[in-house]
């Protein structure tokens, strides 16, 4: 695994999963490394962090290293990723982003207070994390 440079972006992302469905760190890490077909073949966990409904963090790949989440950013940015977000759903719960809300500003404050908050449609055609994460964090931090 690389290293992880300057964190110029925090990368918010959603497991594109339902209400219903309860997935662990160990679902995604699976998902992640099981070879193809049931995975994506990959060394490790693409994210950082794993935040479910009911708002408990989970940490998934060390932040030194670089994670498996955008191409565009990799190098550059920590991955959060949201339990939900099913078919483009904003299916998460208040408690859930008041955790993510949290954990951005811990982030920010330990690796770069100017680090940009953006979901993963920002840089790739894709829903995810099925909400305007600029929108909601600019608001979030207004509050």
């Amino acid at each position: 695994m690389r290293l992880l440079s300057k964190v110029s972006f925090i990368v918010v992302h959603c497991a594109d999963t339902k209400s219903s469905m309860h997935v662990t760190v160990s679902d995604l890490r699976n998902w992640h490394t099981l070879p193809k077909p049931k995975g994506n073949g990959w060394s490790d966990i693409g994210y950082h962090y794993f935040i479910k409904f009911d708002g408990t963090t989970h940490n998934c790949r060390d932040n030194k290293y670089q994670g498996a989440h955008c191409k565009a950013v990799n190098s550059k940015s920590l991955a959060i990723c949201l339990e939900g977000g099913y078919g483009g759903i904003d299916n998460f719960t208040e408690i859930q982003k008041h955790s993510l809300a949290c954990l951005i500003a811990e982030l920010k404050e330990k690796h770069n207070k100017n680090a940009e908050v953006v979901g993963h449609s920002h840089f790739d055609d894709k829903k995810c994390p099925s909400f305007n994460v600029v929108e909601w964090h600019e608001d979030f931090i207004s509050e």
